[in-house]
């Protein structure tokens, strides 16, 4: 049996800068120990799936985690100097689900 269900998270960057995929997982991280801890970090198994270079990106936590990593991606508003804001389109279950929300 499964501890945990993944959700799927469609976020979209908006900013005057490109970001590549390891500077973005790497301001996740940081953003995510500040306000959670090494305890709360852990618990959230969070992935980055897909990132583009213009600024769509899918993002897998577990469903209990789904408000918390919301919360860490609505708190960073910049990167490597860079003013950023970083919208969640929606959460799905499946990654296809989630690419739905691209389509618009």
């Amino acid at each position: 049996m499964k501890l945990y269900r993944n959700r799927y998270v469609a976020f979209k960057i908006i900013s005057e800068a490109n970001f590549s995929e390891e500077d973005i997982v790497h301001c996740l991280w940081r953003m995510l120990l500040s306000l959670f801890g090494e305890v709360g970090g852990s618990r959230t198994n969070f992935w980055l799936i897909e990132y583009s270079e213009e600024g769509n990106g899918i993002l897998r936590c577990t469903h209990t985690s789904v408000d918390i990593m919301k919360s860490v991606l609505a708190t960073i508003t910049e990167l490597n100097g860079f003013p950023l804001i970083i919208n969640v389109l929606g959460v799905s279950g499946t990654i296809k689900g989630v690419r739905r929300f691209f389509q618009n």
